[in-house]
């Protein structure tokens, strides 16, 4: 059986997409001390300075919360200062990292 696409179906839901992390962060560009980015509930993208793992550790640990909630006080000495404004919530953002490799394949694969 063959299957039929309605294409301005998927036209729409494209369009209706919202974008990943991955794509937020190749829009804004990367911060040369970061090993990381994640998003916070309010949109903001938070370049971090502290090894990688331990940033998906945390990400991982607080799945779909505020890390810098979860971190309190500590969360500024571990963060680069980034004055980003705020993006639309990617929909990745609860679980999300991205390293400075995604970023570096992301920008390969886009610039074709």
């Amino acid at each position: 059986m063959q299957r039929v696409f309605n294409t301005l179906d998927t036209q729409h839901q494209a369009l209706d997409r919202r974008p990943t992390l991955e794509e937020l962060v190749r829009d804004t560009g990367w911060v040369t001390e970061t090993t990381a980015v994640t998003q916070e509930p309010d949109g903001t993208l938070v370049h971090w300075r502290m090894p990688l793992h331990q940033v998906v550790a945390a990400r991982m640990s607080f799945t779909g919360k505020s890390l810098r909630s979860e971190l309190g006080g500590n969360f500024s000495k571990y963060v680069v200062q980034v004055n980003h404004e705020k993006r639309e919530l990617a929909e990745d953002w609860s679980n999300g990292v991205v390293s400075a490799l995604n970023y570096m394949d992301c920008k390969r694969r886009t610039s074709w």
